[in-house]
């Protein structure tokens, strides 16, 4: 179990350091369309760059399937907890195991979408970068699959007892 903790927290490290860099490239395109629109025509330049709103609106896509993985391998979901912080810890750990459940069931209904949008998109390009949009669409399996590994590894540690599912409140893995 060690192992499979250790290269899921390798995994959402490096998962983590793309969806920094997906954002911060989102970040500069949306910055250039500010620069392009309100700046440049001060100075009388008109340019277009139509381009950015797409990288902007695709990248956001993957950061945030991305995003979600990386916050299951910590269980950093959104979630109201407060019943399995109340009950005795016995109790508290079954009802995170069942939300944990509950999420890989949510998780695969979104990989089956995903996978199906992905494969109607196959002919399908963007507008502007003619870019096929299955790969825009691709983002829902992938981010839907490792965020199911990550919950399942992340419940393999609390059923093996090296980590606690209740005090496991967003901490980041050790």
């Amino acid at each position: 179990m060690q192992a499979i903790s250790r290269f899921a927290d390798r995994l959402s490290l490096v998962l983590g350091w793309i969806v920094g860099i997906f954002l911060a490239a989102a970040t500069a395109s949306v910055f250039l369309q500010v620069i392009i629109r309100f700046v440049l025509p001060f100075f009388n330049l008109t340019v277009a760059a139509p381009w950015t709103e797409e990288v902007a609106r695709y990248l956001m896509v993957w950061v945030v399937f991305l995003g979600i993985a990386v916050l299951c391998r910590s269980y950093r979901l959104i979630a109201v907890e407060m019943l399995a912080i109340v009950v005795p810890q016995p109790v508290g750990t079954a009802i995170k195991l069942l939300s944990i459940a509950i999420s890989i069931g949510f998780f695969a209904v979104v990989a089956q979408i995903g996978f199906g949008w992905t494969a109607m998109s196959g002919i399908e390009l963007s507008p502007v970068m003619r870019l096929p949009m299955n790969w825009v669409y691709f983002a829902m399996p992938i981010g839907s699959l490792l965020a199911i590994f990550n919950l399942l590894v992340f419940a393999g540690e609390c059923l093996a007892g090296s980590r606690d599912a209740v005090a496991a409140r967003g901490e980041i893995a050790d």
